[in-house]
């Protein structure tokens, strides 16, 4: 029975960080960035990187496509495309909330 709940437990977190992620890519589009059309996942690696830099503030769509990483690099083009939205203030605070939230999750 314990082991049980702890599963139960364990599926309903990785059910809401699907929900947290899939929460980062509607602000994200949003902000009219398509970074979840050239990412499979955007909270790998690269992704990640790509939207710390724009809870940063940055908006240059070159410097945020530069933060890629492996095969991804050979997406630079369509990546600065997909980058070229501007992610509004409101949009930050929402993202770095969500960010802290998935990795609170994580852990």
């Amino acid at each position: 029975m314990e082991l049980r709940e702890l599963v139960r437990y364990r599926r309903t977190l990785i059910r809401e960080r699907s929900q947290v992620a899939n929460r980062i890519q509607k602000v994200l589009e949003g902000a009219g960035n398509k970074l979840s059309s050239v990412v499979s996942d955007v909270l790998d690696m690269s992704g990640r990187a790509m939207i710390e830099a724009m809870v940063a503030g940055e908006e240059d769509p070159e410097v945020l496509a530069g933060l890629s990483r492996g095969r991804l690099r050979a997406k630079q083009a369509t990546l600065e495309e997909a980058l070229r939205g501007q992610v509004g203030q409101h949009q930050r605070l929402v993202l770095d909330s969500l960010l802290r939230h998935v990795d609170f999750l994580d852990k």
